[in-house]
């Protein structure tokens, strides 16, 4: 009888170990499925540029790029910023100004720039840009760990915290080095999905 309970305990407490796992694994899974695709921020003015981001999430990856215009409607290139991140973790539900979201980290792959006129090529090369030279044409160059002017740019494999919400359809998002960011780092205009 002892041997019986024994037995019958052992299958209870696995089969509670297994349904907590795999619900475990189900909201991961659902979580990153609503963040999967390519949102897009509309042009915007970035003084003294203009500015469009785009954010691409696929998988456990993270693309996030800003793209620099020299006119209002966002025609003409100037350059173009790409942050890559990888280890995609979605974490803790979180309440953004009453709408709901997560928590989330990730790391820092690579930061690249990419001059996209050549004037902008010419300034960066007499310049030398990030402390780089041999700048040419949209081609990047990784600008991770490298300092320009008053700011450093975070160095490869540095650990991201971040919150979303999404309102609709609409994404909203925030990233932060050192700890999750506050409540009111979202901004007030958010991506829509393409």
């Amino acid at each position: 009888m002892e041997d019986k309970m024994k037995y019958f305990i052992s299958i209870i407490i696995l089969s509670l170990v297994l349904f907590s796992c795999s619900k475990k694994d189900d909201d991961s899974s659902t979580t990153t499925t609503e963040l999967e695709g390519t949102w897009v921020e509309s042009c915007h003015n970035d003084d003294p540029y203009y500015r469009i981001n785009t954010l691409t999430v696929s998988g456990t990856n993270w693309v996030d790029t800003l793209e620099l215009h020299s006119d209002s409607s966002c025609a003409t290139d100037v350059g173009k910023y790409t942050y890559s991140y990888e280890s995609l973790s979605i974490g803790d539900a979180v309440e953004v100004s009453g709408v709901s979201g997560h928590k989330f980290t990730m790391t820092l792959s690579d930061s690249t720039y990419t001059p996209q006129s050549s004037d902008n090529v010419s300034g960066c090369n007499t310049n030398s840009c990030w402390g780089l030279t041999g700048w040419e044409l949209n081609t990047p160059q990784s600008i991770a760990g490298k300092t320009q002017g008053d700011s450093t740019w975070w160095s490869k494999g540095t650990s991201a915290y971040g919150k979303y919400t999404l309102d609709g359809s609409e994404l909203f998002f925030c990233v932060s080095m050192n700890d999750y960011p506050s409540s009111s780092c979202l901004p007030t205009t958010g991506w829509f999905k393409q």
